[in-house]
């Protein structure tokens, strides 16, 4: 089938390419309405930054961007019926409409006729309860609402979140991936992460979820996109990685990334993808959530070095990897937890 090229001939591209859901509440607005609305009647602000977890700052600025959002001011705050009409929907956004159960049966049924898995590309499949507790935690983040993309997605996060209702893209350079994601509905375009983003597709994403290559080149290249994509205010990276109890060294050196790439970790999950293989890294991953701050910065502008430590991918006419994804399972001394 033919592909639209990325930031082209989609509903979310038309409307600004990973732009809000309309309505959708930044998680700061977010965290400050649900307490707010959580309280009987108008409360005092301490007391309000206390339950949210919010500073003053991001107090003051709602109060100056939404003066319609309150219903009382000075010692005491309340909510308008507006606001409160914001915060329930926010929260039924936020709510995965199928219980975990039926979505795994129901991406079971929509797996059907993916692409086979790809051993020549590393490839090994996150277990079905795993990906749809990844979508879970996506969904009950907000990110979907936020405009969320995902840098590879042989896993099918994507089409689990498609089940339950949500939006997000994809960006993969398996082009019978994004055939199959496109047909079940998923916006999925075919894109060589060695070369920048589209322009239609930078700073417009308030998250952006990878399960990169785990080659310092691969995890640094996939970051820099994951930058790129990102808007500057208010988005998360979402990335799964581990490493073997005996080589805890590696992690630390995946953390440095993160902190050149000017990411923040905000909560780390160990254990929490299982797949079908790997085993050399008992088939888990953490998952990692971080923050861009200002100083976010990417390292790789365009991508020439080896994504693998062991052995060249199979490669196109131009010598680039034929997928990216999570294809550095090869590499001798620490294969990719989705890979063997």
């Amino acid at each position: 089938m033919t592909t639209p090229k990325p930031g082209e001939g989609t509903p979310a591209a038309r409307s600004g390419g990973g732009a809000l859901t309309a309505g959708a509440l930044e998680e700061g607005a977010f965290r400050v309405l649900r307490a707010l609305a959580s309280a009987e009647g108008a409360v005092a602000r301490s007391a309000l930054l206390r339950d949210a977890g919010e500073p003053h700052s991001v107090l003051a600025k709602l109060e100056r961007d939404h003066p319609t959002w309150w219903s009382s001011t000075g010692e005491k705050i309340g909510l308008s019926p507006v606001a409160r009409a914001l915060v329930e929907e926010e929260r039924r956004r936020r709510t995965p409409r199928l219980a975990d159960e039926a979505l795994v049966e129901a991406l079971r049924e929509a797996a059907r006729g993916r692409p086979r898995v790809k051993r020549e590309l590393d490839q090994v499949w996150l277990t079905l309860p795993s990906v749809a507790r990844r979508a879970r935690a996506l969904v009950e983040a907000g990110e979907p609402g936020r405009g969320l993309l995902f840098l590879g997605d042989d896993d099918l996060a994507s089409l689990a979140l498609r089940l339950l209702g949500m939006p997000s893209t994809v960006l993969d350079l398996d082009d019978e991936l994004v055939a199959f994601l496109s047909e079940a509905g998923v916006e999925a375009h075919v894109h060589d992460l060695r070369e920048p983003l589209p322009k239609a597709m930078r700073g417009r994403f308030g998250a952006v979820f990878t399960d990169p290559p785990y080659a310092p080149e691969g995890f640094a290249l996939f970051g820099s996109r994951a930058v790129e994509a990102m808007r500057v205010e208010d988005a998360r990276f979402w990335v799964a990685f581990g490493w073997s109890r005996r080589a805890s060294e590696r992690g630390l050196a995946k953390q440095r990334v993160l902190t050149e790439l000017g990411l923040v970790a905000e909560e780390v999950i160990p254990d929490f993808g299982v797949y079908d293989g790997a085993e050399s890294l008992g088939a888990r991953s953490a998952l990692w959530v971080c923050r861009r701050t200002p100083q976010a910065k990417p390292l790789v502008l365009r991508g020439d070095g080896e994504l693998y430590t062991r052995r060249k991918p199979n490669v196109g006419k131009r010598g680039n990897p034929r997928r990216h994804g999570k294809p550095d399972a090869g590499k001798r001394d620490k294969p990719h937890p989705g890979k063997t």
